[in-house]
């Protein structure tokens, strides 16, 4: 861990650093972070606090992280995306539950769709079975009417040789 002075004679007295160092955070480990500097392409130079125990042991869990010009009111915009996050999470959540309880009413009616179109063809059915004993009724009927008329034109063949022959 750097003391004040080394960290003041190692990097610039800039007022973020004096600031910095007085408000100096605790990682979640229990030790004081360490001031450090970046080195990456998106933020070099820039100041940061890590734990001082930071990969020391090769334990992953020493992982504390904090930029040092972070003021609070970036830090309270942070917390106010984040809450903004969560609720826009929230949101997703409940919206994807109504989709998955629009999802189940939607599988229960075409279920009842299914089983009414099954009623539908099995009347369909039964209407086709009955038609066909309709027509068969009614060729009966006609091959009936056709014999009546065969014994009325026989009945009245047989009137008319009777009436002549007296």
């Amino acid at each position: 861990m750097l003391s004040k002075e080394k960290v003041s004679s190692s990097i610039s007295s800039s007022s973020i650093v004096n600031r910095t160092l007085e408000n100096n955070p605790m990682c979640t480990c229990g030790s004081p972070a360490s001031l450090r500097t970046s080195n990456t392409r998106r933020n070099p130079g820039r100041a940061f606090f890590g734990c001082s125990n930071y990969n020391m042991k090769g334990l992953p869990h020493y992982n504390f992280f904090k930029w040092a010009d972070s003021s609070q009111e970036r830090e309270q915009e942070l917390v106010k995306i984040d809450i903004k996050l969560l609720r826009k999470q929230d949101e997703l959540q409940k919206t994807q539950e109504e989709f998955q309880k629009t999802r189940e009413e939607l599988r229960k009616l075409e279920e009842e769709v299914r089983k009414t179109m099954e009623e539908v063809r099995h009347w369909m059915e039964e209407v086709r079975k009955r038609e066909g004993e309709i027509v068969k009724m009614e060729l009966e009927l006609r091959h009936q009417r056709i014999h009546i008329r065969i014994c009325w034109a026989i009945l009245i063949l047989l009137y008319l040789f009777y009436v002549r022959s007296y």
